[in-house]
């Protein structure tokens, strides 16, 4: 008698449902690695990076020789109580940093960041010459 069915074998990740299900659930929920888009348009670059629970003062962006470098940290806690009594009581903190090569032919100076809804979006304007010093770009 088999435990796992033989066709869960050839998916991987429903490899692990069935061997981990704790872990899998929990990697799922409590990791921090955002969806990120990056759209290349005639004029400029458009990065849209996806922070849920990410307050905007905890976000750092810097662009240094063409790379783009994109910082977030965040803290988030549970507690569950029955009847006035901690049951269960669990903490996050996490740090994410991504970065991205966007080459030198980008107008550094003119980079700008929003980061609404949860949304980071970082537009970079292209240029013809490279940049040289690094510039810290403010999020509004």
């Amino acid at each position: 008698m088999s435990l796992v069915p033989r066709d869960n074998w050839t998916d991987f990740s429903r490899f692990f449902d069935h061997a981990f299900p704790t872990l899998r659930s929990r990697f799922e929920t409590d990791s921090f690695s955002p969806r990120v888009d990056i759209v290349e348009k005639d004029e400029s670059f458009e990065i849209r990076a996806d922070l849920p629970g990410v307050k905007k003062e905890d976000i750092a962006l810097k662009c240094q020789q063409g790379v783009l470098s994109i910082e977030a940290s965040m803290e988030s806690s549970k507690e569950t109580e029955k009847e006035g009594k901690v049951i269960h009581s669990e903490r996050y903190s996490g740090k994410m940093s991504r970065s991205f090569d966007l080459g030198a032919s980008i107008k550094v100076n003119e980079i700008s960041a929003e980061f609404k809804d949860g949304v980071l979006t970082v537009i970079v304007p292209k240029s013809e010459a490279p940049p040289s010093e690094q510039h810290q770009i403010p999020v509004r």
